[in-house]
C-alpha cells in the first residue's frame, strides 16, 4: 500500500518502515532522464533501460538494508549477530549446544557366539553405537574385557550436541556400523543427560531482559537463577531462597530440558560458590528436579512405535515442572504425528506435578 511521508511516495513497507519499490525506483530513473532527454529511447531493452534498471536494483536494495538495519539497533528486535553483539553488552554470551554424555554403555560378549578365554580391548573412541531413531554415540573410555569376563561398562557421549542425545536406559539398540572384534550385543544400562541444543534468538533475548530486569543486588534469587543459567546446558533455573533455613538458597536447574547430570550440579555449584569473585554469604545447594516416570498406553493405528515414543516424549518436554500432563494432548500430539486417531488409556486422568518434579516417558504401548 502506498504512502506519502515528507512529501515522498512510498509503494511498499518492510518491517514497519516505508520504502520505495523496484518499479517506482526504475520509473523516477526513467521519467527524469526522460525529462531531460526527450528524445531517450526508454522502452524496455533499450540501452537506457538496461542501466536504469542496473540502477535501480542497487538503490532498492538499499533501502531493503536501510529498513532491516532498523530493527537491528535494539535488543528488542535484533537478530543473529546484532543481537548477540547487543546482549554482549550485559554479559549475555551464547551458549553453545552440548553433548549427552551417559556413564553405562555395556559391551557383552556370547560364548555360544564367539571366543571368551581372550582379552578384548576396545579403544576410547573407536565404537560408535546407534538407537533405533538413529542418534550415534561413541566411547570416552577404554573398555577391556580381560579373559572369560563377559561384559564391560563405559561412559560414552552424543557425537552430534543437542538435545537429541539425551535418550533413556534401553534405546542404544546396536552398532553404527561393524562391531568390535569379539563383541555380540550393546546397550545403554542408563539414560544420558546435558544435551542441549545451542541458544536461538528468541532464547537469548530472554536472558538480556531477565539481566537487565532482574534485582540489582548480588547474591539475590533473580540474580542467582541469572547466573546458573549461563552455563552451557542449563536450560532453566530456579532459586528457593531460605529452602533449608534462613541464610540457605536451593537452586532447581534443568539441563538440555530434562534431568541433568551429577556432573552439571556440580559444575553449577561451583561457578556459583567460585571464590575467587565477590562471596555470597548463603549456603547454597544445587538440585535436579525429582523425575516422574510417566507410562503411556494408548491405541493409536497409523503411526510405528518409534514415532509413538517420539512424540510421546516431545509433548512431555512441553509440561515441565509444576505443569499438568492431559491425556486429551498426548493424544493430540499422536494425531499430529500421523496417528488417525489416539484412545489414550492409560494415563487415565490429568497428572499435576509439584514444581520441583519432572514428567520422563516411560514404557510406551501401542494397543
Amino acid at each position: 500500500m502506498a504512502v506519502e511521508h515528507n512529501g515522498i511516495r512510498y509503494e511498499e513497507e518492510l518491517n514497519g518502515v516505508p520504502i520505495k519499490s523496484f518499479d517506482q525506483i526504475l520509473r523516477e530513473i526513467l521519467s527524469d532522464w526522460n525529462a531531460k532527454v526527450p528524445e531517450l529511447d526508454i522502452m524496455p531493452g533499450s540501452d537506457a533501460h538496461i542501466r536504469a534498471s542496473a540502477i535501480a536494483g542497487q538503490l532498492y536494495a538499499s533501502y531493503v538494508s536501510g529498513s532491516i538495519g532498523v530493527n537491528q539497533y535494539l535488543p528488542d528486535t535484533a537478530t543473529g549477530q546484532h543481537l548477540r553483539v547487543l546482549v554482549k553488552e550485559e554479559g549475555i554470551i551464547e551458549k553453545p549446544a552440548t553433548q549427552a554424555r551417559g556413564h553405562k554403555l555395556q559391551f557383552r560378549r556370547d560364548p555360544n557366539l564367539t571366543r571368551v578365554d581372550v582379552e578384548v580391548v576396545i579403544p576410547s573412541g573407536s565404537a560408535r553405537v546407534v538407537t533405533r531413531n538413529g542418534v550415534t554415540f561413541e566411547t570416552t573410555a577404554d573398555a577391556i574385557l580381560p579373559p572369560d569376563v563377559l561384559t564391560v561398562e563405559v561412559p560414552y557421549q552424543a557425537i552430534v550436541p543437542g538435545k537429541n542425545g539425551n535418550i533413556q536406559a534401553g534405546d542404544i539398540i546396536g552398532f553404527y556400523g561393524q562391531p568390535p572384534a569379539g563383541i555380540n550385543y550393546v546397550t545403554n544400562l542408563d539414560a544420558t543427560a546435558d544435551g542441549s541444543d545451542a541458544e536461538d534468538d528468541e532464547t537469548i533475548r530472554a536472558r538480556y531482559f531477565e539481566a537487565t530486569e532482574q534485582e540489582e543486588w548480588h547474591g539475590s534469587p533473580a540474580w542467582v537463577e541469572a547466573e546458573a543459567k549461563k552455563i552451557p546446558g542449563i536450560t532453566s533455573a530456579t532459586a528457593i531462597k531460605n529452602a533449608r533455613g534462613e541464610g540457605t538458597m536451593d537452586v532447581l536447574v534443568t539441563s538440555g530440558d530434562g534431568i541433568p547430570s551429577q556432573e552439571k550440579l556440580d559444575e553449577v555449584l561451583a561457578y556459583l560458590s567460585d571464590p575467587n569473585r565477590e562471596p555470597i554469604n548463603v549456603d547454597f545447594r544445587v538440585i535436579a528436579p525429582e523425575p516422574v516416570v510417566v507410562n503411556l498406553r494408548v491405541q493409536a493405528p497409523g503411526i510405528t512405535q518409534a514415532q509413538a515414543e517420539s512424540a510421546y516424549k516431545a509433548y512431555l518436554a512441553t509440561v515441565g515442572g509444576g505443569g499438568t500432563i492431559y491425556p486429551s494432548r498426548i493424544a493430540a500430539a499422536l494425531i499430529n504425528a500421523g496417528a488417525q486417531f489416539a484412545d489414550v488409556q492409560e494415563p487415565a486422568a490429568p497428572i499435576t506435578l509439584k514444581s520441583t518434579e519432572m514428567p520422563l516417558p516411560g514404557v510406551v504401548t501401542l494397543v
